[in-house]
């Protein structure tokens, strides 16, 4: 079975890190990290943005259907998909992260800014940062700031300090990965709204203005941006093979909502 993407003139790239392999199967596309002992990245990808071409803002519904290969306590990595802004290749000029998706994590990884978030698993999760600022991130920035996050009382000041401005909304998901779901994502100017198989299970009060670009992808990396733990990232080894399978990718930019008067009531003449 072939992938249907839409809009099928977009810059659809498919993109393998390390141990990892896009391929299309007879379920669609698969996205599959290979077994490996985690001395090094590895990611199976599909965007949209080819690096730095984000052109998706507000009304935009995605609808897509997909499944892993393993229940979610067997998984391990990151993976998802919807919309994000923090691809760019470092030495470009980049926003401060947002992103609007479905979004798993597996232990050590917790992402979360208020202590009642979940932080792992299988979550909806609107990142909203401020807009309109854009960061050139040259390698050797990018390296200073990690050896400056790598201070956990540091780290956590930091963390501390973005609550103020960097608004994260999120739901853990509890269902099963393995089965085909119909998923959806209803991004608006002022809220979010996610569903599964046509029902509601979230909804965000905010979202980011944009530009935002399209990603699905599985990769073993672990990430935790927590108030306790500070910040650390890494690479997790992945003992046996673990996929994303893609059946539909649909973007649709939805129409700013019209509100029309009633024609008038016209009066019989006499």
């Amino acid at each position: 079975m072939r992938l249907q993407l839409v809009p099928s003139d977009r810059p659809w790239v498919r993109m393998t890190l390390g141990a990892a392999e896009v391929a299309e199967d007879t379920e669609g596309l698969r996205l599959t990290l290979l077994p490996n002992p985690g001395d090094r990245y590895a990611d199976a990808q599909i965007d949209d943005y080819g690096g730095t071409d984000f052109i998706w803002r507000p009304p935009v519904r995605l609808l897509i259907e997909a499944r892993f290969s393993h229940p979610a306590e067997a998984l391990v990595g990151t993976a998802g998909f919807g919309f994000w802004n923090a691809g760019a290749p470092p030495g470009t000029a980049a926003g401060l992260p947002s992103a609007v998706w479905f979004f798993f994590a597996s232990p050590p990884s917790r992402v979360a800014l208020e202590p009642s978030d979940p932080g792992r698993g299988w979550l909806a999760m609107v990142w909203r940062s401020p807009g309109g600022l854009r960061i050139p991130w040259p390698a050797p920035l990018i390296r200073r700031l990690q050896r400056l996050l790598d201070q956990p009382a540091l780290a956590r000041a930091m963390l501390t300090a973005s609550r103020r401005w960097i608004m994260v909304s999120q739901r853990l998901i509890p269902m099963d990965l393995t089965r085909w779901h119909r998923y959806s994502i209803q991004w608006g100017h002022g809220e979010v709204l996610f569903e599964v198989d046509e029902e509601e299970i979230h909804r965000a009060p905010f979202a980011p203005a944009g530009p935002l670009g399209f990603v699905a992808w599985i990769d073993n990396q672990f990430l935790s941006l927590d108030l306790v733990a500070g910040i650390s990232s890494g690479f997790l080894a992945v003992r046996e093979s673990q996929a994303l399978m893609l059946r539909r990718v649909e973007i649709i930019h939805l129409a700013p909502r019209r509100f029309f008067l009633p024609p008038p009531e016209r009066v019989p003449d006499r």
